[in-house]
């Protein structure tokens, strides 16, 4: 890579709730334990189905078991989606799209410069090349972990960025779903 990429990162609701929702879901896997956890639950409901010629209380019990393994998964990913609602509304960005960091790719790896501190010459956190933990390519962003639980998002010129990431990246640290 001969010249650095360079992108302007401005985030609005709908771009961070997408963010949001692929961290949860397809980083984070969050929606492992509820299915478990119904799925346990309706086992143990069909149990109860089966024994409703023996146990006249059987059908009730079935029905409760039921109602909480579909319940509390729905109520979990509704508080999931409220809570992305209030950081929204938190950050302005229901009202209007914000400037959040700028983003360079360079021969040294990913440099960072958060909002307010886009114009200084030296960036806010610079991160090598082999701190970048994983780069997940959408149709319609790049996602760079440079921790588990820390991201960027990359929104502009992604076929450059993509192209970048994958010069300098082994290959089991770049996910492409597109």
């Amino acid at each position: 890579m001969s010249q650095p990429i360079t992108v302007s990162v401005t985030m609005d609701a709908a771009s961070f709730r997408r963010f949001r929702w692929f961290d949860l879901l397809q980083h984070n896997r969050i929606w492992k334990r509820p299915l478990v956890f119904t799925a346990i639950l309706l086992v143990f409901a069909g149990v109860c189905l089966t024994q409703l010629n023996t146990r006249h209380e059987a059908g009730l019990l079935a029905g409760v078991l039921a109602l909480v393994a579909l319940g509390l998964p729905a109520v979990y990913f509704w508080n999931c989606a409220h809570g992305i609602k209030i950081f929204i509304q938190k950050l302005g960005l229901d009202k209007a799209a914000k400037p959040f960091y700028r983003l360079q790719l360079d021969e040294t790896g990913l440099s960072i410069w958060m909002a307010g501190e886009q114009d200084k010459a030296a960036p806010s956190r610079q991160c090598g090349w082999h701190h970048i933990h994983l780069a997940y390519r959408t149709e319609n962003a790049i996602y760079l972990y440079v921790q588990q639980t820390q991201a960027y998002l990359w929104n502009d010129s992604l076929d450059a960025g993509w192209e970048a990431l994958k010069a300098h990246l082994p290959a089991d640290r770049l996910r492409d779903l597109r």
